[in-house]
């Protein structure tokens, strides 16, 4: 259960605060969209595994 947490991506928080203190939004934005696709590839792989 606990890798499958891992395996999740990031949340958008790391967004907001890039916008409301208005501080490398395009990075952080880039990142957070990375990490959710890459989560989408990587969890089914991890949860088919674990069975």
């Amino acid at each position: 259960m606990v890798v499958l947490f891992a395996a999740m991506p990031t949340g958008a928080n790391a967004y907001i605060f890039a916008v409301q203190y208005q501080r490398q939004v395009n990075p952080v934005s880039g990142a957070v969209a990375l990490g959710t696709l890459l989560a989408a590839v990587t969890l089914p792989v991890g949860v088919g595994a674990g069975q």
